[in-house]
């Protein structure tokens, strides 16, 4: 009969996220997991599986918070062009000071992974194609309305936003201050015109 857990499994996760965007896949040893989980090595292994297991469940819930999160804030109940300019103002918020020097874990693992990884790279390619699909219908939105240029390609815009906020969590990792950022936001959004 198998022993009842007696750590939570979702904390567990959630502190193997922080070890792996903290210090990257390669840089995590299993020791750190074990000591950053609080957990021994027979929990975490019954649990999770291995280090790269454990790895790619972290960037799995990563990514499903921060898809959760664009959703909410594209799908606010205000007309689209407004509701895609608080995402990136808010975006570029999270890109500033200490917060911003932390990057991002999906970016990290792109960069670490992804070159040599086929997994990482096609969960890579998945995670851009979905958030590019979700940018562009807020696009298509804002064109229904008349907000944004209807003769930009909504999919070419997207991926333009999406790149440009890639570069933003990439140079929030230098901290930069707001307000060395809003001058880059409002030509991120000229995009739209």
């Amino acid at each position: 009969m198998a022993r009842p857990k007696t750590f939570n499994p979702d904390q567990a996760m959630k502190e193997a996220m922080e070890a792996f965007w903290e210090h990257g896949y390669h840089a995590t040893s299993v020791n750190d997991l074990l000591a950053e989980m609080k957990l021994n090595r027979g929990s975490l292994y019954g649990t999770f599986g291995d280090k790269r297991s454990l790895f790619l469940a972290a960037l799995g819930e990563y990514e499903r918070q921060g898809r959760e999160a664009m959703a909410a804030a594209l799908d606010r109940p205000v007309a689209a062009r407004a509701a895609l300019r608080q995402w990136v103002v808010e975006y570029a918020k999270t890109c500033c000071g200490q917060d911003g020097q932390r990057g991002c874990l999906g970016l990290k693992a792109a960069m670490e992974l992804a070159p040599h990884d086929a997994e990482v790279a096609r969960w890579v390619r998945q995670v851009s194609r979905r958030r590019e699909r979700m940018v562009a219908d807020a696009i298509e939105r804002g064109q229904a309305e008349g907000d944004i240029n209807a003769r930009i390609d909504p999919r070419a815009a997207a991926r333009y936003l999406l790149t440009a906020l890639a570069g933003l969590r990439i140079t929030g990792m230098w901290a930069p201050a707001e307000e060395e950022l809003r001058d880059v936001v409002n030509l991120i959004l000229r995009a739209l015109d």
